[in-house]
């Protein structure tokens, strides 16, 4: 399998959650969350690439809301989340 299987494995169709979590995207795209929680969908269902790009803008939406927000504490718990679902991407590609 070459690393570009592993990132991003054929899928006959989109899990269900990450459907839904696409459509709360399109919703409300300043929402860290909803991306964060599709990238633990992705990475459960085995697309690493998915996953890590959904990861990514999870991390740095949330630390520029953390910044600026009375309710940062939120958002860096997202920052936190997005941190360890990338070091999990980073061990299943090796």
């Amino acid at each position: 399998m070459t690393d570009e299987q592993r990132l991003h494995p054929p899928q006959a169709e989109v899990p269900a959650q990450v459907f839904w979590l696409t459509q709360a995207i399109e919703n409300d795209p300043g929402a860290p969350v909803n991306y964060l929680l599709r990238a633990e969908e992705w990475l459960a269902a085995g697309d690493i690439g998915a996953a890590r790009a959904d990861f990514i803008v999870a991390r740095d939406m949330a630390q520029d809301l953390f910044e600026t927000s009375a309710w940062g504490y939120i958002f860096q718990s997202y920052v936190d989340r997005a941190e360890i679902g990338l070091r999990q991407c980073d061990r299943s590609v090796r």
